[in-house]
C-alpha cells in the first residue's frame, strides 16, 4: 500500500484570492486516486487564520515555495495548478523550481491570461459597497452570500488582503519564460478571455489554450472537466 501511494505523482493546488486549502474540494475528490494532492495555503485564512496577511507578490511566492519544498517528494514527478491569483503566483513558482533543478511536468493555469495583460484599476481600498460590487462582477460570491452581512464580514478582510497583495506597487511584473509546458483555460465571459494566447509568450515549451463557458469562476461548474485536463496532461508528460 505505501509503495503504491508513494509512486503517485504530486499535484500542488494553489488557491485564488479569498480562497484557502479547501477551495478545490471537488477537484481533490476527483484526483485523489491518481495523485498525491498538496494544498498550500497563504497566511490569514483556513488553518493559518491567526497569522498576518502578506503584503506583496514576492512574499506570497516565497511563502508558497517554502510549503511546496517541504512537501515535495523528488522521487515522483509533479505538476502545479493555480486559479486566478494561484495562476499568477504559480508561474513564478514554476520559474523558481526550474532554477532549482526540480521543474514541474506541467503548469495548468485557469482564470488568468498570463502576465502584462490585465489593466484593471485597484479595488482593495474601495469602500465596502463598491468593493463587493467589483467582486460580484467576477462571479466569486453568489447573490445569496452577497445578501448576508455576516458572510461578507468573514470574506472581506481576506479578499481585501489578497487583492492588495496583487495590487501592491512594489510588485515586479514577470518578464521571463518558463520551460514548463502550460495548459491555460478561461471562461468566455471573463474580461480578458480573448487574450489567453498571451500564455505562449511565457513558455518555451508546449502551450495549449482553451476557452469554456462561464465567468471567472467557471471552475465551480467544471471541476470534472478540469480534473480530466489535469489527468490528460500528466499522462502525456509521463508517457514521454
Amino acid at each position: 500500500m505505501n509503495t503504491t501511494i508513494s509512486s503517485k505523482p504530486q499535484i500542488f493546488l494553489l488557491h485564488y484570492a479569498g480562497g484557502d486549502r479547501n477551495s478545490f474540494r471537488p477537484l481533490v475528490e476527483n484526483l485523489q486516486n491518481l495523485f498525491q494532492i498538496e494544498t498550500p495555503e497563504l497566511p490569514g485564512r483556513g488553518g493559518r487564520m491567526s497569522e498576518p496577511f502578506l503584503k506583496n507578490k514576492h512574499a506570497a511566492v516565497e511563502n508558497l515555495l517554502n510549503q511546496i519544498k517541504m512537501k515535495r517528494k523528488k522521487e515522483v514527478p509533479y505538476m502545479i495548478y493555480g486559479h486566478s491569483m494561484g495562476a499568477i503566483l504559480g508561474l513564478e513558482i514554476c520559474h523558481t523550481m526550474e532554477n532549482n533543478a526540480d521543474a514541474p511536468e506541467y503548469f495548468v493555469a485557469t482564470g488568468y491570461p498570463g502576465p502584462n495583460i490585465k489593466n484593471n484599476p485597484p479595488i482593495a481600498g474601495l469602500p465596502r459597497a463598491e468593493f463587493f460590487e467589483e467582486v460580484r462582477k467576477l462571479g466569486g460570491l453568489s447573490d445569496e452570500v452577497m445578501e448576508i452581512g455576516e458572510l461578507l464580514d468573514f470574506f472581506e478582510p481576506v479578499l481585501r488582503a489578497d487583492f492588495g497583495l496583487l495590487e501592491n506597487k512594489e510588485n515586479v511584473p514577470f518578464s521571463g519564460k518558463i520551460q514548463t509546458p502550460v495548459y491555460a483555460v478561461m471562461g468566455k465571459n471573463e474580461q480578458y478571455a480573448l487574450n489567453i494566447r498571451n500564455w505562449k509568450n511565457y513558455t518555451t515549451a508546449n502551450c495549449e489554450c482553451q476557452i469554456v463557458n462561464g465567468n471567472h469562476f467557471f471552475i465551480n461548474q467544471n471541476f470534472n472537466y478540469l480534473a480530466q485536463v489535469i489527468k490528460n496532461v500528466m499522462n502525456a508528460a509521463m508517457a514521454k
